[in-house]
């Protein structure tokens, strides 16, 4: 045990209580020593023979062979210094005088206990020291090459002096004391010690450490990367700390070749998609800590709420179900990426889209250590001159062509007809007669000169801001390690009466019995998010009914809200309020309060191992995982929200006697919640062998498993109910009510269908890696699957998956050892099979149980999917070929990885007979094939005494074809994907654009080359669809470049997406004006100011014109090549100051070991676009704010580490 263990124990943060501690327990030891001191410890024989022995192991043995506990402090004693020992049966006085001398070392035994102790020295010793100190002059070489080595930091061991080697690897240090240890340290070389003498020649050897040191963890195991064959890649603490967020994905965007992480449409991607199904899931498997985690969705699903995006500040981070958003980074030792099946397969049935692997943080033996971390971020407030939207005047303009082709129908002939804009008041009261024509242009130019947009940020949007607090205490003894952390995170987007939040717990522990031949880990961590969810800000901005014209203010002059008439107009809401209905009129800042959706999600995880030293080669693992996550989702409508009010009022009538209203809905507000609460159990039993004789290294690990996941859930609606009671009123669902409309309706149950369903897993696995000479590997790897919802079929139901590899060292060999610009080459090769899980068929009938029916009240339920016997797996077989290599002793590293990939028996949907109640069903009728490359170059353009750039950049390219889709189609929608042989899985089919016709109507080439138009005699079918592109980037990669200075360090992070295509989506079937009930909020792209308005228009537009507009014309250029832009991209992500406060500032406040304080700007925008019209693809406007590009954010970080 270290001495610093006993003085931290209960350590304040008090420097001076510290101080206090260490005085009085030097007291204690010093008395106890004169008092209680005796030469019995003397007699303790110690047996221990080693070369290169380090003080730590001798002090171990010492402990076991003697019982006598050794205590010494980091700062006296260098616990790694390397001695020569051979004690056999010596005393302990002779080991410890023999021993520590020479280190200038000495001792003291205290009741038991060794204290280590530096040598003081006298007076005499020391004026002898200072007449005769050491000027050194040396020089540095290369072992092998025995060429100098320029830029060696020369050390003097326990202090900050330093010098450094100059281009002919020479050195000087005057003043040096004799017995001076000096420390050479430079990348890529070995770490050295050494006696200072007058004149040195140091030769350090070139470290094997840059492969050796990372380690590659698949979940079963953790390996050095020097030694895998497979293909994987492997972010540590540091790299993903450089990015300061409280979102996962944002910190790993752009950092891992071959893995693209598509923030804005909810996908994570490695090496592209292995299916060509839209229904199933293409996302890796997530491994938490040696177990696939509960929640499989890495980002967020879309709800019927508004959901969190990982990067889109406008909502917020924690509101969807997204895991990757709920882990605290904080938290993470490493995150491996598996991508090839060599490294993937030993996961089965899931690891055909590759395996996330995570490793959350240990403790390490030693006193304890306490970090704190803190991150704040503030964005520029929401710029919605960003939508690109009409202003006022022009809006005004679209409404008079409009009103003036019969879009729009007078209220006032009916008590039933909506509500129309005030702009549209003025034009029907011209018609009405009730105006002139000079009144109504004066009253559209008060309106065309009027802006809501302040009005807008002011009362519904606000600042993005996050904040993030993480406090970790990390330790050991001698027989155990602990790591305690807690992190709260809030993320507010810009809607106002939004917010997320966090919390989570971690405790990792560990302990060894009987010499460390039992380990016992035991993993906990605890997730608690709550969010709120509200869409009166996202509404107002919107095209539809709740929506607001560029000049329809939300509040007057005085700041009072301004109601505006939904259902009908202001004049017959007001004649029904008088009567008894409730208000019928909507304010967006109302709603702020009264229409709420709480998400609350907890999740707990909770592990144990047991793993048992049988041999020095061989161990056993019994390990095990319970997790529960508990989901709720409560939307409550306030009796005074508008949806309420509207469904009272709706089945509000007046009773034909009392002409007082009568309610068919209960007074008061609507609670609707739902829950659901999944549980899985894991088992694991795992042998582990790893043996060395001579130059031979042997390593295998073998095991079965199993696997139960349950879930139940379900919904329930109550209506009346009062907040302050938790009251409602309970209604009979079947009786019906008399609506204002005239048809009669019901409430329905409130209880929804309860879902339950059961997944079992069994597994047995094997993996084995043979190396020679560090020079030669070979590794297979094989895992046998079964999974109970495949039916009763062992033969489809259980399925066999392979992997084996090579690596070659070639540096080792002798014909490349002589070259010195090449400090590492190693080539690699696999082949391997993964698999895949179908999610949309099972091999037996589904039934779906729904509640009573409202009329016969009898029991309902209804065959959810027929059983499909044929369905078994898909299955990928993948072929990897990489090259790892460093140059100039690791100052460049090259990784590149080329694959190729066959996919069978992939899931496809197809026609069926639509008499058996189905119209499709899935079947395994799909190969596909897939190729790409990958590499990652890092290197260090400068290295200096004082300055250090180091730039990384990766480069990915992906490519996935249809090879057999069994079934041509037989439909499809324009603008979509279509699954036919020869062409990528991720494409996308449109109309070849023809233009417009003189009446301002779109027109698309068919397949034989005619034009096609709204009123043609023939409509267009598959054949008339033309292939656009790919709608995933098959070019993506990152570059990010660190440049230091002393302390202070800066970082820049651009990524890139390129070689895609996305459709214009400013323009939409169901927005652009079709008919006469257009009403509210109407679609006002900058776009249609182009529109056809005129014969003649058509040589120089392309935009449809309004007349005579109906869904099949909007389509035809919704969904054509005109509107499919080039979507490449590069965006720079990340620009972050960091300072780390230096040592010589800290050693005034000795229990501080570190500060580091940062700064960044994040969602700095694009600094390049494929498309020449100025379109953000990733942030197209779809008549919603949320679509706008995430304002720039400024962070500000904190790290204390004591």
């Amino acid at each position: 045990m270290k001495f610093q263990d006993l003085i931290r124990s209960g350590h304040s943060a008090c420097n001076n209580l510290s101080v206090i501690r260490i005085v009085k327990l030097t007291i204690f030891l010093m008395t106890t020593f004169f008092i209680q001191v005796s030469a019995a410890g003397f007699a303790q024989k110690v047996t221990f023979v080693k070369q290169n022995a380090s003080f730590k192991e001798l002090f171990t043995e010492i402990r076991k062979q003697t019982g006598y506990n050794v205590f010494w402090q980091d700062s006296k004693v260098n616990e790694q210094q390397k001695i020569n020992v051979a004690f056999k049966g010596e005393t302990l006085q002779k080991v410890l005088d023999q021993t520590l001398p020479p280190y200038s070392l000495t001792y003291k035994i205290v009741n038991k206990t060794v204290v280590i102790q530096q040598q003081q020295k006298t007076l005499i010793d020391k004026v002898v020291s200072y007449f005769s100190s050491v000027n050194v002059t040396g020089k540095v070489l290369d072992a092998e090459s025995g060429k100098p080595v320029p830029n060696v930091t020369v050390n003097l061991k326990n202090t900050t002096q330093r010098v450094y080697t100059n281009e002919n690897g020479t050195f000087n240090f005057r003043n040096l004391p004799d017995d001076a240890i000096l420390v050479f340290s430079y990348i890529g070389y070995t770490t050295q010690e050494v006696a200072a003498s007058d004149v040195m020649v140091v030769r350090l050897m070139l470290t094997t450490q840059k492969l050796d040191d990372v380690i590659v963890s698949n979940g079963y195991q953790q390996v050095r990367k020097g030694s895998t064959t497979g293909s994987s890649a492997v972010l540590t603490a540091k790299d993903i700390e450089t990015t300061p967020s409280i979102s996962l994905i944002e910190r790993l965007e752009g950092k891992v070749p071959g893995v693209r992480f598509d923030v804005r449409n909810n996908t994570i991607q490695i090496r592209g998609t292995n299916g060509i199904s839209m229904t199933e899931n293409l996302s890796p498997l997530l491994i938490i800590d040696g177990f696939p985690a509960t929640n499989q969705n890495l980002v967020n699903v879309s709800n019927n709420v508004i959901e969190g995006n990982p990067r889109n500040v406008n909502q917020p981070a924690t509101a969807g179900n997204a895991i990757l958003n709920n882990i605290n980074p904080n938290d993470i030792e490493s995150i491996t990426f598996l991508k090839d099946a060599a490294a993937a397969s030993i996961w089965g049935s899931k690891a055909a889209n590759g395996v996330i692997v995570i490793t959350t943080k240990r403790g390490k033996q030693g006193a304890p250590s306490i970090d704190y971390s803190m991150t704040l971020s503030t964005a520029q407030s929401p710029d919605l001159s960003k939508l690109n939207a009409m202003n006022s005047q022009q809006y005004i303009d679209l409404e008079r062509e409009m009103f003036d082709k019969g879009f729009f129908t007078d209220p006032t002939l009916s008590y039933r007809y909506g509500p129309i804009s005030e702009a549209q008041e003025w034009m029907f009261r011209v018609k009405r007669g009730k105006a002139t024509a000079a009144q109504r242009d004066s009253a559209l130019s008060v309106l065309g000169n009027r802006s809501n947009a302040d009005q807008l940020k002011k009362y519904l949007l606000q600042k993005a801001a996050t904040q993030q607090h993480n406090l970790s205490i990390s330790g050991g003894g001698a027989n155990n390690t602990y790591y305690l952390a807690a992190n709260y995170s809030k993320d507010v987007p810009i809607f106002k009466s939004n917010y997320g939040e966090t919390f989570s717990l971690t405790s990792n522990l560990t302990n060894d019995f009987w010499n460390k031949r039992i380990l016992v880990a035991t993993n906990i961590n605890f997730i608690s998010t709550k969010s709120q969810v509200n869409n009166a800000s996202s509404a107002a901005l919107s095209q539809g009914p709740f929506g607001f014209a560029p000049y329809e203010m939300i509040v007057d002059a005085n700041g009072n809200p301004i109601s505006k008439p939904i259902m009908f107009t202001q004049r017959v809401s007001d004649s029904l309020a008088r009567i008894g209905y409730m208000p019928w009129t909507y304010n967006p800042i109302d709603e702020l309060n009264y229409n709420n959706t709480i998400l609350l999600k907890n999740s707990l995880r909770v592990s144990n191992s047991i793993r048992g030293i049988i041999t020095s080669w061989l161990n056993v693992n019994v390990s095990g995982q319970f997790q529960r996550q508990f989901a709720n989702q409560d939307y409550l409508q306030n009796q005074n929200s508008y949806l309420t009010r509207n469904l009272i009022n709706t089945g509000t009538v007046l009773n034909a006697t009392t002409r007082l209203p009568s309610y068919g809905v209960p007074v008061g507000g609507v609670y609707k919640t739902s829950n659901g609460t999944t549980d899985e159990y894991s088992l694991r039993a795992q042998f582990n062998i790893n043996k060395n004789w001579t130059d031979h290294h042997f390593d295998m690990l073998g095991g079965a498993e199993i696997r139960q996941t349950k879930y139940k859930g379900g919904t329930q609606t109550r209506y009346g109910y009062n907040e302050d009671t938790g009251t409602s009123v309970v209604v009979n669902p079947t009786i019906n009510y008399p609506t204002i409309f005239g048809y009669s309706t019901n409430l329905g149950y409130l209880d929804g269908t309860i879902f339950a369903n059961r997944v079992r897993y069994l597994s047995y696995f094997s993996l084995a890696t043979y190396s020679y000479k560090n020079k030669y590997y070979a590794s297979g790897s094989v895992r046998f699957d079964d999974y109970t919802n495949q039916g009763l079929s062992r033969k489809l139901r259980a399925t066999p998956l392979y992997s084996a590899g090579l690596r070659w060292n070639v540096k080792r060999e002798n014909f490349l050892s002589n070259i010195s610009w090449l400090s590492g080459l190693t080539l690699r090769a696999t082949i391997g099979t993964g698999g895949s899980i179908p999610n949309s068929g099972y091999s037996f009938a589904t039934v779906t149980l729904y509640p009573n029916d409202s009329y016969t009240l009898l029991p309902t339920a209804g065959i959810s999917g027929p059983a499909n016997s044929r369905l078994t797996w898909e299955t990928t077989r993948t072929f990897n070929e990489g090259i790892d290599a460093d140059f100039f002793n690791g100052r460049l590293a090259l990784s590149m990885d080329i694959y190729q990939k066959r996919n069978y028996n992939l899931f496809v949907s197809l026609p069926y007979n639509s008499t058996y109640g189905f119209s499709n069903l899935t079947y395994n009728a799909g190969d596909a094939k897939g190729r790409g490359i990958e590499f990652n170059l890092t290197g260090q353009p400068i290295m200096t005494n004082k300055w250090n750039w180091t730039s990384s950049f990766n480069f990915s390219y992906t490519e996935n074809t249809v090879t057999d889709s069994r079934f041509k189609p037989t439909f499809a929608t324009a603008g979509g994907k279509v699954s036919t042989q020869g062409f990528p899985t991720d494409n996308i089919f449109v109309y070849k654009w023809a233009g417009l016709d003189n009446k301002g109507q779109s027109r698309i080439y068919g397949a034989d080359g005619t034009i096609l138009n709204v009123s043609g005699s023939r409509s267009p079918n598959i054949n008339d669809l033309t292939y656009g592109g790919r709608t995933t980037p098959p070019y993506f990669g990152g570059w990010t470049n660190t440049v230091r200075y002393q302390n202070l360090s800066l970082i820049v992070r651009a990524t890139y997406n390129l070689g895609h295509k996305v459709m214009l989506t400013d323009i939409t079937g169901a927005t652009y004006p079709t008919g006469t009930s257009t009403s509210g909020y109407l679609p006002n792209t900058i776009r249609l100011l182009d529109r056809w308005r005129n014969p003649g228009d058509e040589n120089f537009t392309n935009i449809p014109g309004l007349a005579g507009n109906n869904f099949t014309n909007v389509d035809y250029f919704v969904n054509s090549d005109y509107n499919l832009i080039d979507a490449g991209n590069i965006r720079l992500q990340q620009l972050s100051l960091n300072y780390s406060l230096p040592q010589t500032i800290l050693r005034k406040a000795p229990f501080i070991k570190a500060i580091n304080v940062g700064a960044t700007v994040s969602n700095l925008g694009l600094i390049w676009r494929a498309n020449k019209l100025g379109v953000d693809p990733d942030y197209q406007r779809t008549g919603n704010i949320s679509n706008l590009p995430p304002a720039r954010t400024y962070l500000f970080n904190l790290n204390i580490s004591l």
